[in-house]
């Protein structure tokens, strides 16, 4: 067999472990019942070593060898052999004992999380959040670092990401975006919130409205589904099975809403990929902050723009008919874009999200160097946000056991939710060049130029370029924060009639 041919055979193997272990998890959050708990920790840890052993088998090295000195590779010959020799020196350095050990501690400390939360106690989790750091940190000192355990986990989510890459881009933002909620905090201008704050949203209303949204939008329920899950999130194992999960609170129908157009632009990448390139990881979504830029994509550019606002009323209308009455398009739009300091990141407004990012990326440096205690945590978290927003948490679930994020091991993924909103803005500036009548077709619910436009930029090219360069791609220009600093601006001055 040609070696390549052979590569790509036990690449497929990998990725179907990879893809078995998908569902696992999502069953996990989803449907599994509590008893299964320590079994599903034992099957998962199974999933992973197994699929860890496949991807370290010497002879993986060997055919990369040999294919890497091979002339005529065509592009994405050439990104599976770049991709599976990064994704085989890293895992190389992973004892599979340790690849196990993490992967039952992450179904574990899921479901600790998932019951401290209900429950209003950081010290059911207290323990395992301790492990989960310490695994982190053995992690980082396994794959090798220049100067930061950090910047090692910073490059698992984004290829190349790091502090100092992280640290001015943060310093910009504030520099840009803080005096605007500044001006929007001393203005004294809120919308009326009235009719959403004095009504009961009911949970079907919610259904209704969510399952017409996405399915608007372009989500293909017959490769997908939809549920309900302690935290939102998108998972499955291929473009012919993406699902997405949701949350519902019936004094806030905002929340399910921008949680499901979020997790449907996550959804749409996923079923948008390259059938050419299945199993193959020049055809899988590139990188975090890419993945993240197509969900904030339609939750905010489009989900709180006030075109798409003047077509979705009839919506709302439908679905909640005497909440609705005598609300505006105008209304909707002023309220789904309230500018306030909010203790939960997955329902703040567009001008203080990166701030709730911001305060998770300082904690995680600081946990991961052991410059802060477990035990400190939760106050620090407080304090942070008090120092950053003016508020503190009533209690510890909308406090520092908000995130699932933790107790997967996730340390380092924060910073990728700041570079999809980025990239999101600089991609629909560069779509807007194309589609010079985007803004009539918001506002006529015509999802499908926009779709197609990230298809052929986005969705497609896969993982053949590295993050940065397919961002360059696209729009024309390297990764900047300039585009989603001027849509922050015009936005804010629209609504609010303030500048800064």
């Amino acid at each position: 067999m040609d070696a390549y041919d052979e590569l790509l055979e036990r690449l497929k193997d990998i990725d179907l472990i990879g893809q078995i272990g998908g569902l696992m998890g999502w069953d996990q959050e989803v449907l599994m019942p509590p008893k299964a708990a320590a079994l599903r920790a034992e099957q998962l840890a199974w999933i992973s070593k197994t699929g860890h052993q496949k991807l370290t088998d010497p002879r993986v090295g060997e055919l990369l060898t040999e294919l890497e000195s091979r002339d005529g590779l065509n592009d994405e010959q050439s990104a599976n052999i770049r991709l599976a020799r990064e994704s085989y020196d890293k895992a190389t350095k992973l004892p599979t004992e340790f690849v196990e050990e993490m992967a039952k501690h992450r179904s574990i400390s899921q479901i600790s999380w998932t019951e401290a939360r209900a429950k209003d106690d950081f010290s059911i989790f207290r323990d395992d959040l301790e492990k989960a750091i310490d695994i982190a940190r053995r992690k980082a000192d396994y794959l090798g670092y220049n100067e930061l355990r950090y910047d090692a986990l910073l490059d698992l989510y984004e290829t190349g990401l790091s502090v100092a890459r992280v640290d001015p881009l943060f310093a910009g933002l504030r520099e840009n975006v803080a005096p605007l909620i500044k001006e929007v905090n001393e203005s004294g201008v809120r919308p009326d919130m009235s009719w959403v704050e004095n009504n009961t949203w009911e949970r079907s209303g919610q259904e209704s409205l969510s399952q017409a949204i996405s399915e608007a939008i372009g989500f293909d329920f017959s490769a997908g589904r939809r549920d309900a899950s302690t935290h939102p999130f998108c998972g499955g194992a291929n473009p012919d099975d993406v699902r997405w999960t949701t949350r519902y609170d019936e004094t806030d129908p905002f929340g399910s809403l921008y949680g499901s157009m979020h997790e449907t632009g996550h959804g749409t990448y996923e079923q948008g990929r390259r059938r050419d390139l299945d199993f193959q990881p020049a055809g899988e979504a590139n990188g975090l902050g890419v993945h993240e830029s197509q969900s904030r994509l339609w939750e905010n550019q489009v989900g709180r723009s006030r075109e798409f606002c003047e077509w979705a009323l009839p919506l709302w209308q439908k679905c909640f008919p005497e909440n609705m009455a005598g609300v505006t398009a105008e209304q909707l739009w002023q309220a789904v874009n309230l500018v306030e300091p909010s203790l939960i990141r997955v329902e703040a407004d567009e001008a203080t999200y990166n701030v709730h990012i911001m305060i998770r990326y300082e904690l995680e440096k600081r946990l991961i160097a052991g410059d802060i205690e477990v035990d400190d945590l939760p106050d620090a978290w407080d304090d942070m946000y008090e120092e950053y927003l003016g508020i503190r948490a009533p209690n510890r679930s909308l406090g520092v056991l908000q995130d699932i994020h933790w107790s997967m091991g996730a340390f380092g993924y924060f910073p990728t939710y700041t570079l999809g909103n980025l990239y999101a803005a600089q991609l629909l500036a560069a779509a807007r060049k194309d589609l010079p009548d985007h803004d009539e077709q918001m506002k006529s619910g015509e999802f499908e130029p926009l779709l197609a436009w990230m298809r052929e930029h986005v969705h497609q090219r896969g993982s053949i370029l590295e993050p940065a360069d397919l961002i360059e791609e696209a729009t024309g220009s390297p990764p900047s924060p300039d585009a989603f600093v001027e849509y922050l601006r015009d936005k804010v001055e629209r609504l609010y009639g303030v500048t800064a």
